[in-house]
């Protein structure tokens, strides 16, 4: 066997395992929503994850005004949860009292609106503490609070 043939066979047989486990393009049913959705944007990335036990994917877009949103969408296409980042400042003041009397020695650094298919508006706010680490916090429009990350 050639030197040449050699590398080639060891490049050949490198590379099998990692296509092998290669993770799949998001399914077509899924870029589809999204566009459907949101006509005019362009899909910046997608991702397969497990919420909860069961598959589904993240899929991140810019609209043609120029907005950040982050599609959360079963296999099936159906849109799950949409996320838009949004200003700190344009967040409800219900939402900010209630984080502020929670946590009162955080300072949001970054916030995302959520909808869910039903209209359900939320707000995940994002801080890091003394520590630097990071914390995420989410309320309902409202101020009644709903989950820590």
């Amino acid at each position: 066997m050639s030197y040449r043939s050699a590398c080639m066979l060891a490049c050949v047989l490198l590379m099998t395992p990692a296509l092998a486990v290669a993770k799949p393009a998001c399914p077509p049913a899924v870029t589809d929503a999204a566009q459907k959705a949101y006509p005019s944007s362009k899909v910046t990335a997608c991702k397969q994850e497990t919420v909860k036990g069961k598959i589904q994917y993240e899929v991140k877009l810019t609209t043609k005004e120029a907005k950040q949103l982050e599609l959360d969408l079963s296999p099936e296409g159906s849109i799950l949860l949409t996320e838009e980042t949004i200003a700190v400042d344009s967040i409800p003041q219900a939402v900010l009292t209630a984080f502020a009397a929670k946590y009162p020695k955080a300072k949001a650094a970054g916030a995302d609106k959520q909808t869910s298919p039903d209209g359900t508006v939320t707000y995940e706010l994002a801080w890091k503490d003394a520590k630097g680490k990071h914390h995420e916090a989410t309320f309902k429009d409202d101020g009644t609070f709903v989950e820590e990350e």
